[in-house]
């Protein structure tokens, strides 16, 4: 869980590796990225599936505050295995939700979910916003697909895969090109029509996503810079801000 209060700042493109569930609290905020419109009012949710790319911003300048739930998704198989739905996970298609009873119900678990000494509890209330959300506004039976329907797609995803999982080594565009045969032009061509961000920046972003991971488990910055694949600690904090909008430390200080 983490809460945000910017005016000025506008956030790279990027994504994360959760459902991210943004409950805007004040002023607008522009989430929009490539040839979609996401802009949402106070009182609106977005909701984005796992690597759903996007911005944020405030718009014309004014103040927007928000509070953002990563949902990971073993807890979201959790609240549809509560439902009678095993092994599979619900697909948001509709990312901008205005709908002031699931969004009180959402924003009512903070208090519960960061303050709150009983987690049984907490855990329920939860788990009654997350099946509220989905049953409503999930398509259950959905299957998110890249958007490229070139033939080098399998490619591609291979290309992918090889940066999850070697996301701590030093990968350059040549190297990635090299695996598939490809030219470095249509690798970074194919791999942005597909995932929407270039290779290296995709591999950032990932790394962000998992230090992200122990930054909440209260691992210091020069630890998680070396164990997700930056240089140094300050090479990391550099695109930790970049990308997140605050230090590693600030970070830290809100994540619950």
């Amino acid at each position: 869980m983490f809460t945000g209060s910017f005016t000025t700042y506008q956030f790279k493109p990027h994504f994360h590796d959760s459902y991210t569930i943004i409950f805007l609290d004040l002023g607008v905020g522009d989430y929009s990225y490539s040839n979609n419109d996401q802009i949402i009012e106070t009182g609106g949710m977005l909701v984005l599936n796992p690597f759903d790319v996007h911005t944020g911003r405030s718009v014309e300048g004014y103040p927007w505050h928000f509070s953002s739930m990563y949902i990971s998704q073993k807890i979201m198989q959790r609240a549809m295995s509560s439902m009678g739905i095993h092994h599979s996970l619900p697909i948001f298609k509709n990312n901008i939700i205005t709908d002031h009873r699931i969004f009180n119900k959402g924003h009512k678990a903070y208090p519960d979910l960061i303050y709150g000494k009983n987690t049984v509890a907490s855990e329920k209330i939860l788990m009654q916003f997350l099946r509220a959300l989905i049953e409503k506004y999930g398509s259950v039976n959905g299957k998110q697909q890249p958007v490229s329907g070139e033939r080098e797609q399998p490619a591609i995803e291979g290309i992918r895969d090889y940066i999850h999982e070697h996301y701590l080594s030093d990968l350059s565009v040549k190297q990635l090109a090299q695996q598939i045969q490809m030219t470095e032009y249509n690798l970074v061509r194919q791999f942005k029509k597909t995932y929407h961000l270039p290779p290296r920046q995709y591999l950032l972003n990932l790394r962000i996503e998992k230090a992200k991971k122990l930054l909440a488990n209260r691992f210091s910055s020069t630890q998680v810079a070396y164990q997700t694949g930056f240089f140094d600690q300050s090479h990391f904090i550099r695109h930790f801000k970049r990308f997140i909008g605050v230090t590693p430390k600030q970070f830290a200080s809100k994540i619950g």
